[in-house]
């Protein structure tokens, strides 16, 4: 089980590789760059293992909370996960064919703007949201 301290270096570790990327894949030269798919490879690695192991942290006790309030907060938060990990797996199947077919650039920055917005305001709720009500839970 992950603790709180450890989601909160993923989700760091996460945001730096998003600003990199961001940054990198303005330019349509570094797609196919081997050190850039390392980098993606790497993001998506992150990525995919903390939405996966966040279920089996200190939320998934707290879906079965008596506070309904809370219930509904966390069920909320794993369902976006679960949405989130069905566009996440489109969006890298998609990069995958981008680096094998050379298609357009417009299209897959495109598609990485977006999974960056998305995966960057993910980290953001759980950053605003669910810390601090594990930890809130945690000390009352």
């Amino acid at each position: 089980m992950y603790t709180l301290d450890e989601l909160e270096k993923q989700n760091s570790e996460i945001i730096e590789l998003c600003d990199v990327l961001c940054a990198l894949l303005k330019e349509s030269l570094l797609y196919n760059n081997s050190i850039v798919i390392e980098i993606m490879d790497r993001f998506k690695e992150k990525v995919w293992m903390h939405l996966v192991f966040e279920d089996n942290t200190l939320y998934s006790e707290l879906v079965q909370h008596p506070d309904a309030e809370v219930s509904k907060v966390v069920g909320e938060f794993h369902q976006s996960g679960r949405t989130i990990k069905k566009q996440f797996s489109s969006f890298i199947r998609n990069w995958k064919k981008y680096i094998q077919n050379g298609e357009e650039h417009d299209s897959i920055h495109s598609a990485c703007s977006d999974i960056f917005s998305l995966i960057r305001e993910r980290v953001r709720y759980e950053t605003d949201i669910m810390f601090p009500l594990v930890k809130r839970l945690h000390t009352a």
